[in-house]
This record gives C-alpha cells, structure tokens and sequence, in this order.
C-alpha cells in the first residue's frame, strides 16, 4: 500500500509539472521571463512558508540547523533560478513537448552528479539509458 501511495504522489506530481510548461509558456509570450519568475516564485514562496509553519512545525526548528544548511540551499536557489530562466527562454525554440522531451535526461544527469555530490553508485544500467534516451531525442527533434 505505500508503494502504491509513493508512486501515486509521484505521478501526480508529474503530471502537475507537466501542466506548469503549457500553462507558462502562455503568458510567456506577453510577459518576460525574469517577471514570470518572480511572480510564479513568490506564489511558491507565499504557500511554501505557510504549510512549513502549519504541517512541519517550522517555527520549532533550531536556526542552527537553517545555518548549517544556508550554503547548500543557496547553491540550490541559483542553479534552481538559471534552471527556470533558460526552461522559459526555451520556450521561443521549440515546442513543450519537445523541450519536456530533455526532461527525460533528469535522471542521467541527477544520477552523475548525484556520484560527484554524495557519492551515490553509478552503474552500467545508468549509461545505457543515456544512449537510448539518447538516440530517442536525436529521433524526436529530428
């Protein structure tokens, strides 16, 4: 049953980021993409503060801890900012669903940089699903 839930949460989470591309690409033809971000960020801002503070008791947590991991997440904050910004410039180049088409090597890179960050295994399977994802998007954009 929780795996079943587990893949549910994700799935759904798929198919909600799916939507944000359509739904951005819309507006992103009256409105430039720095303004995109800060309006759309915001809102994740906003909600994101109000169910830390409600669901994980956020205001209860030592700032030592925020502090200890401030580096890290802004590191995470600027590559997540450079992601954005070229996901919505994209979007003058090509269609959606060929520039989510890219979105299917999220799990080859995440797992090399995963093995250069943490220090997660890598295996052969890793490198031959590059090369079929590969070929695949060598198909699609053709």
């Amino acid at each position: 049953m929780e795996r079943l839930i587990g893949v549910l949460i994700v799935f759904t989470s798929t198919v909600l980021y799916a939507a944000v591309y359509p739904i951005l690409k819309k507006v992103n033809t009256t409105l430039p993409p720095f303004l995109i971000m800060a309006i759309t960020s915001f809102i994740v801002f906003a909600l994101a503060a109000i169910a830390s503070i409600f669901f994980e008791n956020t205001l209860n947590i030592k700032s030592s801890l925020i502090k200890d991991n401030m580096q890290i997440l802004l590191i995470g904050g600027v590559v997540n900012f450079i992601a954005y910004w070229l996901a919505i410039s994209g979007f003058k180049y090509m269609p959606v669903w060929q520039q989510d088409m890219f979105m299917l090597l999220t799990p080859i890179a995440a797992g090399i940089l995963a093995y250069f960050i943490l220090g997660e295994k890598i295996t052969s399977n890793l490198f031959i699903g590059l090369a079929i994802m590969g070929i695949g998007l060598f198909v699609a954009l053709r």
